[in-house]
């Protein structure tokens, strides 16, 4: 009976979880772009390009809500990691519609139903983080004996914090470090006069979450070193996942140096944190598919699809800032071109070269 409540509370809980982070991203899209919530006179103030961005953020997050109830609910061959990677979709999504939930549940008076409302917050961060501690620790399979054991090479100074992380697979021993983490931070913000909503800004929860990336990253390395061909199908859509973020990274930093090299002015949209939502979306669907997927899918050709884009891609931009620098500097035969004959030159010669550097990166991308 209680292995029967325990899922099914937990569905409910991240239903729950889900659904109040939706409506808090469509109360803040709604104050912002139709201008009927509390905050209109604010949104009637801000730039347009600001304005879409904030929307677009919270769409993007209202996505990460729904794949939170599709995972929960999810009756495939990894159900109990998609229900741990749901946990931490929704506890993320809750966290990021932190305008939205300030606007409707908010206390009016400061006073400690206000410093509670704003603690809430921090608990949530460190559900999701326990969340995707515990889905890194059982996807694809949960390991066991010889699979834990330390390594022969591994050094003698590591050895201690291999240990610690065989401990941290436990189910209980995240929500235990969190607990623990939060209480302390927020003992030490209240004593020195602080609130509890300073406890975000602590040196010691930036630790948590830098361990616990590294924690993720560490059980899913050996993960894949012991993981069977079918299992590797599903761990492959975390390549994708890392795929989208480096290539919405290497466009971002491709078109800076394009911008800062040419002196062209700011556009109206404001093009590098969408380039980094872009990212996000391609980040969220990839990790969900790596327990929804169907076996059938190939995820190692979209890797080679997406890396081959962004090589060629941010090879275009970086050519278009070397051609502008020349071209603009009157380097070649003393003339000094106009701006933007360098960035036409450059992306002409990657067009026309597209299929010989598809090959030619093919060939250097692992199978």
């Amino acid at each position: 009976m209680a292995v029967t409540l325990v899922p099914t509370a937990l569905r409910v809980a991240v239903i729950l979880i889900a659904i109040a982070a939706a409506a808090g991203h469509v109360a803040y899209i709604d104050s912002l772009w139709w201008h009927t919530g509390v905050t209109s006179t604010v949104a009637q103030v801000l730039p347009g390009p600001t304005l879409v961005l904030h929307v677009v953020r919270a769409l993007v997050a209202v996505l990460c809500s729904v794949l939170a109830v599709v995972l929960v609910l999810s009756e495939r061959q990894y159900q109990v990691a998609s229900r741990a990677l749901a946990v931490a979709f929704a506890a993320w999504a809750y966290v990021l519609a932190y305008p939205g939930i300030t606007l409707l549940f908010r206390p009016p008076v400061p006073g400690w139903e206000r410093e509670l409302f704003e603690a809430h917050f921090r608990v949530l961060e460190m559900v999701g983080l326990v969340g995707v501690i515990r889905f890194s620790s059982i996807f694809p399979r949960e390991l066991h004996g010889e699979e834990l054991a330390p390594v022969p090479t591994l050094p003698r100074v590591l050895v201690p914090f291999h240990h610690a992380a065989v401990f941290m697979r436990k189910a209980w021993a995240p929500p235990l470090a969190a607990a623990v983490a939060l209480g302390v931070s927020w003992a030490i913000v209240l004593a020195s006069g602080g609130s509890m909503s300073d406890a975000a800004l602590h040196p010691l929860i930036n630790v948590v979450r830098f361990l616990a990336v590294g924690l993720v990253v560490m059980n899913l390395r050996r993960a894949w070193a012991v993981a069977t061909e079918g299992d590797r199908d599903g761990m492959t859509w975390l390549f994708v996942a890392l795929a989208y973020l480096m290539a919405s990274l290497a466009f971002l930093i491709g078109g800076n140096v394009l911008v800062a090299v040419t002196g062209w002015p700011e556009p109206g949209v404001a093009w590098r944190p969408f380039l980094l939502e872009i990212g996000s979306v391609g980040f969220f669907i990839s990790l969900s598919l790596s327990v929804l997927h169907r076996h059938s899918s190939d995820p190692s050709r979209l890797i080679r699809k997406i890396a081959t884009v962004s090589v060629v891609v941010t090879a275009g931009l970086f050519l278009a800032a070397g051609l502008e620098a020349v071209f603009g500097g009157g380097l070649v035969s003393g003339m000094r071109l106009r701006r933007g004959i360098g960035t036409a030159v450059a992306f002409a010669v990657i067009l026309s070269t597209w299929r010989q550097l598809e090959r030619l990166i093919g060939r250097v991308l692992p199978a």
